[in-house]
């Protein structure tokens, strides 16, 4: 267990949550093509009308996905669609929902008030990884862990502190794979399908010559890392079979001479989350004060 979410977005900062506070639909129809969307589907005779009431309703992240989650979720049980919907039709819903809901995470703030604290998660067991096996211990995101014991819960020992996982598994939302997946240059328009899966993985090449160390270590790195960055390891990130190229891994001396772009140096990848990546008394200061009142149904 763990005492802090990290798993979904960071709805806890007001900063971030407001960004996803009564969308209105109208708003949206601004653009043709999502009025277009909304049009073609009140028309249908089979849900129009239910539809119409739930996009006009002011909601929370999208008008648009609610239509679309009972939608693709009949077809993923094997179900039949309504016969006038078109499973092109779908997808546009799910593209706009999409649209939405990504919406505050093409900013460097959304990206860092939503999703950096777990994006620090699985840099710093990456960092961990490349240190020597006798160091190689959970680190600063371990901090928060929770043991369950009969009677309820408590903190580990430091005996019980585990060692850095060959692999580790994060179980989480759509919600939160996408908006990790557009700040690892994802550029796909759709909403992801059901059990999308986005992979870091960490390679260690010896054989063939690293950047130099004055050039690894003049590359910004996030401001939680303090331990030293392992040398000759490499960052592939793959959304579902797809293999993401970061924007920053592109220049020369950022990613692996012989295998491209798409083998970031580890060094460069820490340069793509550091604007990314906060320390929380930055958190705290970025994420403003939550009003007493404030409440919110998702």
């Amino acid at each position: 267990m763990h005492n802090s979410e990290t798993m979904h977005g960071n709805f806890g900062c007001f900063e971030f949550i407001k960004q996803f506070m009564d969308i209105s639909c109208k708003d949206a129809r601004q653009l043709k093509w999502i009025d277009d969307v909304y049009q073609q589907t009140v028309q249908l005779a089979s849900i129009g009308d239910s539809a119409r009431r739930m996009m006009d309703q002011p909601n929370f992240g999208s008008n648009f996905h609610i239509v679309y989650d009972e939608l693709i979720s009949l077809a993923a049980h094997g179900r039949p669609l309504p016969a006038d919907v078109e499973h092109d039709h779908v997808t546009n819903l799910g593209r706009v929902g999409h649209h939405q809901w990504m919406h505050p995470v093409h900013s460097t703030t959304g990206q860092r008030l939503g999703f950096g604290r777990l994006l620090n998660d699985i840099m710093q067991t990456m960092v961990q990884a490349t240190t020597p096996a006798s160091m190689a211990c959970i680190g600063a995101q371990h901090e928060g862990d929770l043991l369950l014991v009969p009677g309820g819960v408590r903190a580990p020992t430091a005996a019980e502190t585990p060692g850095v996982p060959r692999l580790a598994l994060y179980g989480c939302h759509d919600v939160t794979i996408a908006p990790l997946a557009i700040m690892m240059g994802s550029v796909d328009p759709n909403w992801l399908p059901f059990a999308s899966m986005l992979t870091f993985e960490l390679f260690k090449d010896g054989a063939t010559p690293a950047p130099q160390p004055a050039q690894r270590n003049a590359l910004p790195k996030p401001s939680t890392l303090t331990q030293p960055v392992g040398e000759d390891h490499y960052v592939r990130v793959l959304l579902n079979d797809e293999v993401l190229t970061l924007p920053t891994c592109q220049a020369h001396g950022k990613h692996h001479s012989r295998m491209g772009p798409s083998l970031c140096t580890l060094g460069a990848f820490l340069e793509h989350v550091a604007p990314i990546i906060a320390t929380e008394e930055e958190y705290a200061k970025d994420c403003g004060t939550m009003p007493a009142t404030f409440d919110y149904e998702e």
